[in-house]
């Protein structure tokens, strides 16, 4: 789905409810921009709890590890997985 975003005078923008909800952004979070191909693309600037487990998802998600492995390095993170696998897989389509 598309959005019109309007820009304001000082160049900022609002982010549609939305795009907002299915991002699980919230106040305070951050996001990284670039310019592709004449386009802007946004994206969320992860945590670095966020960061080491996406790290490992990327390295070992072809790989049984095991559950006990997966807890252990997911013990003090305070993630919704559910969630961060649904969008690490629409991200890789």
């Amino acid at each position: 789905m598309e959005y019109n975003i309007k820009l304001t005078s000082k160049g900022q923008i609002t982010l549609p409810k939305e795009i907002r909800e299915q991002l699980m952004l919230k106040f305070g979070d951050c996001l990284q921009a670039q310019v592709k191909d004449g386009s802007i693309v946004l994206k969320p600037k992860l945590e670095s709890d966020n960061m080491v487990l996406m790290e490992y998802a990327e390295q070992y998600g072809t790989q049984s590890t095991g559950l006990e492995k997966v807890r252990e390095l997911t013990a003090d993170l305070k993630l919704n997985m559910t969630e961060r696998v649904r969008k690490t897989r629409e991200e890789k389509k």
